[in-house]
């Protein structure tokens, strides 16, 4: 673990630095570029598209959890509960 943490710590100031300077760190012509183009208009419809589909999918992984949770709280249905008794019994003899 120290031996790990020792390596790690170089390599973690080395970035550091190469971000702390700011001609080695600069954005990108398309953030950094006319804001009234068409390129960044369509560079922020991508973002929010992505996150809307980011949105749906824990929407529907949220609503599944639910949609469990709600059924593992529901009682048995008759059926399943006399099924269940005719095979215990089956069982026993």
């Amino acid at each position: 673990m120290k031996r790990h943490l020792r390596s790690s710590i170089p390599a973690t100031l080395l970035a550091i630095c190469f971000a702390a300077q700011p001609t080695i760190s600069s954005a990108c012509a398309v953030c950094m570029g006319d804001p009234s183009s068409k390129t960044g208009g369509a560079i922020n419809g991508a973002i929010f598209l992505m996150l809307g589909f980011l949105a749906l999918m824990l929407g529907g992984i949220g609503f599944f959890i639910y949609h469990l949770a709600r059924r593992a709280q529901a009682p048995v249905p008759p059926h399943v509960e006399i099924a269940q008794m005719g095979a215990a019994s089956r069982a026993s003899r």
